[in-house]
């Protein structure tokens, strides 16, 4: 069996040579150059086929591996992202440990996990509730200056009302002069400073403190600083524009003042 089918297989072959023995050469000549016409086209076709394989193999390959760099670049990025944040988190965190030190009263550190949607009020949310010692009216400040105080308290969160809050006032005085006045919010991370003497002696970056009046916030808290100064016709009173020390729209971590009482 297997040599009928070796015979059968070497069968065309023998016939061509056949062929070509018998066919003069002159007349095989004119033959070849006709084969030749016959099968460029398809051997040409053939051949540009068979580089457009070979070259969308290649194409294949580098976009794979394109892929796989630009998933491996997003990674890396990723990574980049995470230890910088982690980077800016220790820096703050350094500031409040060393702010600690200089700081006369005992303190909940807590972080900011929301924001009050409305545009006309201003407050966070903390992770820490009643369980951590938070209470009604709690000062909350950072190591920059005064950002508000708690008005919501449960048992594991809390509402910060910001100075920058129409609702918000607190009594303060210019540091340099001494002049008191009283702070209300303008909303969007301003305040005004208002009924200052109309002689007050006021100049733009003039540092404002807390005065310890109204039983919230201690003395000598830094609230913020003189951006522009005005006297309204008609008023008797001067007044300017206050700029938080610290940026309310930046805020990540608090941290809550306790009394001597612990409340």
């Amino acid at each position: 069996m297997f040599k009928i089918r070796k015979i059968l297989l070497l069968l065309p072959v023998f016939l061509l040579l056949l062929i070509v023995l018998i066919i003069p050469p002159q007349k095989l000549i004119h033959l070849k150059s006709n084969f030749s016409i016959i099968f460029r086209g398809p051997l040409r076709i053939a051949y540009q086929v068979y580089l457009y394989a070979k070259n969308s193999k290649k194409i294949f390959s580098l976009y794979s591996e394109f892929q796989r760099l630009s998933e491996e670049n997003q990674s890396l990025l990723f990574e980049v992202n995470q230890l910088k944040e982690m980077e800016l988190e220790n820096l703050r965190l350094y500031k409040i440990v060393d702010f600690k030190s200089v700081l006369e009263y005992k303190f909940v550190a807590a972080k900011v996990i929301g924001k009050e949607p409305s545009n006309w009020l201003d407050s966070l949310i903390i992770d820490r509730g009643i369980t951590d010692g938070i209470y009604l009216n709690q000062p909350v400040m950072n190591f920059a200056g005064v950002i508000g105080k708690i008005i919501e308290v449960d048992t594991e969160t809390a509402k910060v009302l910001l100075i920058s809050d129409i609702n918000s006032r607190v009594v303060v005085k210019i540091q340099r002069t001494r002049q008191e006045g009283m702070l209300e919010g303008l909303g969007r991370g301003l305040c005004r400073l208002k009924y200052l003497p109309p002689d007050a002696e006021l100049k733009t970056g003039d540092v404002v403190v807390t005065t310890g009046m109204g039983g919230v916030y201690p003395k000598g808290l830094v609230v913020g600083k003189v951006e522009g100064v005005r006297i309204k016709q008609g008023e008797s009173y001067k007044s300017c524009i206050i700029r938080p020390e610290v940026p309310l729209s930046d805020i990540e971590e608090v941290l809550c003042l306790k009394s001597d009482s612990g409340q």
